[in-house]
């Protein structure tokens, strides 16, 4: 190699380490002086091949009001106030900067319409994207400085620290796996059917479901559904959704993602479901905007299995359990590790 080369080599070198500890020093400067505010999130569960698990937050401020007309690409700078419980909500949405004694955060409006924040990525150990999935409320604390940069603080899963350490069924004061229970007042069902325990439970139980998505957000309404062994099983799903299609596939517990990325291979002629796959237990076809349709099948043996819609896109927010009870036990079984 020429010394012209070698000049221009380390050159380059020293250039991305300078550029890195630029990086480093603003993101601990932010951190030092920046206000701390508590945001109200949404996770997704991608996984990334080369760097473990991470977690992709879709934060409630990042929803803009419909009289905004926005770009794709456009900086808009969102006031936020806290609110009673310590949750930082959006005041106002701005395409200038606010006053200097203003706490705000500056978004950049991505092709979905939505705001992204540079703190949309939380990386976390390998195998336990779990502890985050299986959650009902996560926020993110994150530091704001004074022209609007955020960096992540703390994940706090459930009112707790992100703690990769925690074991799934460990004991943190939230139920892993809600058990299906009677109804109060002696009424009585047929064996091992349940209704739901509360509203924000979701569950829906046994022979019968009908299972409803979120409007249009992609998601199911309902996260849990119960069933017996060997007992046919009839599930209705309504799609809703004004704008998107969507199918219902019951899977292997932990293929959801794996199932979805090869029904893309199969492709829409298939339902967008590989087809004679040992993995797929039940699916019902592609359902357009408003459509309703049926799938039976007979219950397999007692464990947790998933159901999740695989059109593409939609496997990473739309999922739930399917829980197989132990006839004999009458109590779900243990998700297997």
């Amino acid at each position: 190699m020429s010394r012209s080369l070698k000049v221009a080599f380390w050159a380059t070198v020293a250039g991305q380490i300078i550029l890195l500890l630029a990086f480093i020093a603003v993101k601990e400067n932010t951190l030092r002086t920046g206000t701390s505010v508590l945001l109200q999130t949404v996770p997704i569960d991608p996984r990334s091949v080369l760097q473990g698990d991470f977690a992709i937050l879709d934060y409630e401020i990042a929803e803009l009001p419909g009289h905004i007309v926005v770009r794709t690409g456009q900086t808009l700078y969102v006031e936020l106030l806290e609110g009673p419980e310590g949750v930082w909500a959006a005041g106002q949405y701005l395409e200038e900067r606010p006053d200097s004694d203003a706490v705000f955060i500056k978004g950049t409006v991505n092709s979905r319409g939505r705001l992204e924040f540079g703190i949309d990525t939380f990386f976390i150990p390998e195998g336990t994207g779990r502890i985050i999935e299986r959650s009902t409320d996560v926020k993110v604390r994150v530091a704001v400085d004074s022209s609007g940069t955020a960096v992540i603080e703390d994940l706090l899963i459930d009112g707790l620290p992100f703690e990769p350490r925690r074991q799934l069924d460990a004991p943190t004061g939230q139920t892993p796996i809600p058990q299906p229970q009677r109804p109060p007042g002696g009424d009585d069902l047929p064996p091992g059917q349940a209704r739901p325990l509360s509203g924000k439970d979701g569950l829906v139980g046994v022979d019968e479901f009908s299972v409803d998505v979120n409007g249009d957000a992609l998601e199911f309404r309902h996260r849990f559904m119960f069933a017996l062994p060997d007992v046919e099983i009839t599930v209705t799903f309504n799609n809703s959704s004004s704008l998107n299609s969507h199918n219902l596939v019951i899977v292997l517990s932990g293929t959801k993602d794996a199932v979805a990325a090869d029904g893309i291979t199969a492709g829409p002629a298939n339902d967008w479901v590989p087809p004679l796959d040992n993995r797929v237990i039940a699916n019902t076809s592609l359902l357009g905007p408003g459509e309703t349709g049926e799938v039976r099948f007979l219950a397999p043996q007692p464990g947790v299995y998933q159901f999740v819609c695989t059109f593409p896109g939609h496997s990473s927010t739309m999922f739930g359990d399917f829980i197989v009870l132990d006839r004999a036990e009458g109590s779900a079984p243990q998700r297997k590790p």
